[in-house]
């Protein structure tokens, strides 16, 4: 007993000590209100979907250990029953993702499913999803009520990302690549599904068998059909007879490995009925995990679902055949849908850390390709938007939007302010951190807008690599046409309190500005009628 206490002590000291070494931040949404106001069955509730970014500012590497949601009241704090909880998916922008991370493999869309009985999950200590601090993450929130007749109800979900700021480490984190896979059946509709030979648990017989059903009635437009390497057509949402049901299901095109790994952690998506899922290897005849489900006694639902953890991972390989084997027992005498997904971390042995400036310049690249026609400028005097000279002056714009995007021009300050004839010329100022030194690019003559009303005007020697410098013209100065170029015009002068007040600042004899001025932040953007654009603001 001594020594069993003693290694309980050891095990939970090693556990709070990696705890300890990891500074977890948080990041906590509510989603929209949804009313309950009859029976759903699973996919058939209210839902939204939500676009996140977990940490504002320049681009850095974070790393996401966890995913957790609560069902609460139109307050967003009372609790309500987790039983009306459908699902939450968290999906990453797979284009953008491998371009940040400069990956050659392909990107799975879906990072995490929380649903029935896993409405908390986490990532063994030590590893983590790495995203960037600027990619938006896709989150879908929907509701579902199985057991209450004729409810009257407000609800929404609180969902909480649990990450970590690469720079906050004491010590490395192992990256995770996210992978998914979902059984599947043979539609029956097809008339030309051939059943290949069944696989058996206790034998170890290679093959895998899909059973050949309906699609769920529920299922239309879910994006759940799919056509495999052979050409027959499946769907991953299948109806449940009364009765018993096991479905072997072929994963390993599903899956698409693109090296020999192991899996440290697997999220399991199941619905009312279900009993297991097991991820098998096919060709060792090893079953790899089954997680278990838990359905209560006196109503429809799912209380618990296994999550697979492993700090030391089971070997998978790329060669390799996999299975899922999900089995169902419908106890009621209606039928009922059914589906059967796993979602996988894995070591991704191919993951090299970017650097905060490869961040910052790759998602320069991916923005440059975008031709951004409008800017909105914060400052602390207000804020205003601009139309973008992408057309005439597609260098100097792409570099203004650049490093307000990136964050680059926040704090830049009102250096000096001048009379140019009849307009007032404010120069601002903002000294670039190393990072964002690798967003300036030289400037060449570009025609621009004419200086007339309110322009940012850019006159290319003015500009070190360490600094960049820009002016903003209020009012009309032909003396710079040719010389500078204006990359942007305010949409209005008149009409803008914010540039007004800019205007109005008085200066010393030296044109130091009497009051600060400052840019605060911005965010360029696409649009084919800018002008919408501002009388929305």
């Amino acid at each position: 007993m001594n020594r069993l206490l003693l290694l309980l002590v050891t095990m939970f000291s090693a556990a709070a000590a990696v705890a300890a070494d990891l500074p977890v931040r948080q990041y906590q949404f509510l989603s929209d209100v949804y009313t309950i106001g009859k029976k759903y069955r699973s996919m058939e509730g209210p839902a939204s979907l939500r676009k996140v970014q977990l940490l504002d500012g320049a681009p850095e590497l974070l790393w996401i250990t966890g995913v957790r949601t609560e069902m609460v009241e139109e307050d967003g704090t009372t609790p309500q029953l987790p039983e009306l909880m459908c699902h939450v998916n968290v999906d990453l922008e797979p284009e953008r993702h491998r371009a940040l991370f400069g990956l050659q493999r392909a990107v799975a869309p879906r990072l995490v499913t929380l649903s029935q009985g896993i409405t908390d999950t986490r990532v063994p200590d030590g590893f983590g999803f790495p995203v960037a601090s600027n990619e938006q993450l896709l989150v879908y929130t929907q509701v579902l009520n199985h057991n209450i007749e004729e409810p009257n109800l407000k609800v929404r979900h609180r969902v909480t990302f649990d990450y970590i700021r690469d720079r906050d480490l004491k010590r490395p984190i192992k990256p995770l690549m996210n992978l998914g896979a979902s059984g599947l059946v043979i539609l029956d509709e097809n008339p030309l599904a051939i059943l290949p030979p069944a696989a058996d648990l206790t034998t170890g017989q290679h093959g895998a068998s899909c059973l050949m059903l309906a699609r769920a009635p529920n299922a239309a437009g879910m994006g759940s059909d799919y056509v495999d390497p052979t050409g027959r057509k499946m769907t991953g949402h299948w109806v449940v007879p009364p009765g018993r049901q096991v479905n072997h299901s072929d994963v390993t095109w599903f899956m698409g490995l693109p090296f020999d790994t192991k899996l440290h952690y697997a999220a399991v998506h199941l619905h009312p009925f279900a009993e297991s899922l097991t991820l098998r290897d096919v060709t060792t005849g090893k079953v790899i995990f089954t997680a278990k489900a838990k359905n209560p006694k006196d109503r429809v639902g799912l209380d618990h679902v296994d999550t697979f953890l492993s700090r030391d991972g089971v070997p998978l390989y790329k060669d390799h055949q996999y299975e899922l084997i999900s089995v169902y027992n419908n106890t009621t005498e209606e039928m009922h849908d059914s589906m059967a997904s796993v979602f996988l971390g894995l070591a991704d042995v191919q993951f090299v850390k970017p650097k905060p400036a490869d961040l910052v310049e790759r998602t320069a690249n991916m923005e440059d390709l975008v031709p951004n026609d409008g800017a909105l400028v914060r400052t602390s005097a207000g804020d205003f938007v601009v139309r973008l000279a992408h057309d005439t002056a597609p260098q100097a714009s792409k570099q203004f939007a650049r490093l307000l995007r990136a964050g680059a021009l926040k704090g830049a300050k009102a250096t000096k302010i001048t009379r140019e004839g009849e307009a007032v010329v404010i120069t601002f100022s903002a000294q670039l951190a190393p990072a964002a030194r690798k967003l300036v690019r030289p400037i060449p003559e570009e025609q621009g807008f004419p200086h007339r009303g309110a322009s940012f005007s850019i006159c290319p020697a003015a500009n070190p690599r360490a600094a960049f410098t820009v002016d903003l013209v209020i009012g009309s100065a032909p003396q710079r046409d040719g010389r500078c170029t204006a990359f942007a015009t305010a949409l209005t002068v008149a009409g803008s309190p914010a540039l007004l007040q800019i205007m109005k600042t008085e200066a010393d004899d030296q044109g130091r500005p009497a009051a600060e001025i400052e840019i605060t932040g911005g965010e360029p953007f696409l649009s084919t009628a800018p002008a919408a654009a501002a009388a929305s603001m």
